[in-house]
C-alpha cells in the first residue's frame, strides 16, 4: 500500500506546444496566472514534493523553488521522455505525473488513484471514455523498460504502457478533471468562462 508521501508530484511543462505558437505552455498565463502555478497552488495544501520537467525557460521555472529537470533524451521527445527523466530524478519509489496545461486538476485525482490501484507499478487515468494516460502513477521498477523504449526510438506513450502491466484507474466521464488547453482558441475560451 502507497500513500502520498511515497509518491512525487511530475508537472509536465516539456512540450513545444506547437498548437500555440510554440509559446512554453507552463509560463502561459490562464486569468493571471501562469498554468505551472495553478497547478503547484493545487498541489502544495497536500505534498511539497513536486518536480518540474521543463526544456525552456529554466531559470523562471526554478523561481518556484522546486526542482527542474530537462529531457535527458534532446529533441523533444513527448510527454514519455519526461516522465522518464522525472522518474529518474525523483528520490522517492513513485512519480505521479500530470499535464501542464490542465487547470481543472484537482488533488481528488490522486486521492482516487492510490484508493482504487491494485497495481503497485503502473496506474492510469481512465474517464470512461478513452485512457488519459499522462495522468500516470508510476513505479521507480519501471525505470529500465521506460529507457530501453526510448532509446530504442520510440515515443507513443499508449504502446508503452500497454506492453507494461498497467491497470486503468477509472473516474466519472462527465469529468473535467483531464480536460487541457492546446490551442490559444482553447484558452480565450477558457479565459471567458
Amino acid at each position: 500500500m502507497i500513500c502520498k508521501d511515497d509518491l512525487t508530484i511530475g508537472i509536465l511543462a516539456g512540450g513545444k506546444a506547437t498548437r500555440m505558437g510554440n509559446n512554453d505552455k507552463g509560463l502561459i498565463n490562464v486569468g493571471g496566472t501562469p498554468f505551472v502555478e495553478i497547478l503547484i497552488n493545487k498541489i502544495i495544501p497536500h505534498s511539497k514534493d513536486i518536480i518540474i520537467n521543463a526544456n525552456r525557460n529554466i531559470s523562471q521555472y526554478k523561481k518556484y523553488n522546486y526542482p527542474v529537470v530537462e529531457d535527458e533524451i534532446k529533441g523533444f521527445k513527448g510527454p514519455l521522455s519526461g516522465i522518464y527523466s522525472m522518474l529518474k530524478a525523483t528520490k522517492k519509489d513513485y512519480l505521479f505525473t500530470l499535464p501542464c496545461d490542465c487547470p481543472n486538476f484537482s488533488w481528488e485525482i490522486i486521492e482516487t488513484f492510490l484508493k482504487n490501484k491494485k497495481s503497485n507499478e503502473l496506474c492510469i487515468a481512465h474517464n470512461n471514455l478513452r485512457s488519459q494516460p499522462v495522468f500516470m502513477l508510476i513505479s521507480k521498477l519501471k525505470l529500465k523498460s521506460l529507457e530501453n523504449y526510448l532509446k530504442n526510438g520510440e515515443r507513443k506513450i499508449d504502446i508503452w504502457y500497454k506492453k507494461n502491466g498497467y491497470e486503468y484507474i477509472y473516474f466519472d466521464k462527465n469529468s473535467n478533471f483531464f480536460e487541457n488547453i492546446n490551442t490559444m482558441e482553447q484558452l480565450k475560451e477558457y479565459n471567458e468562462k
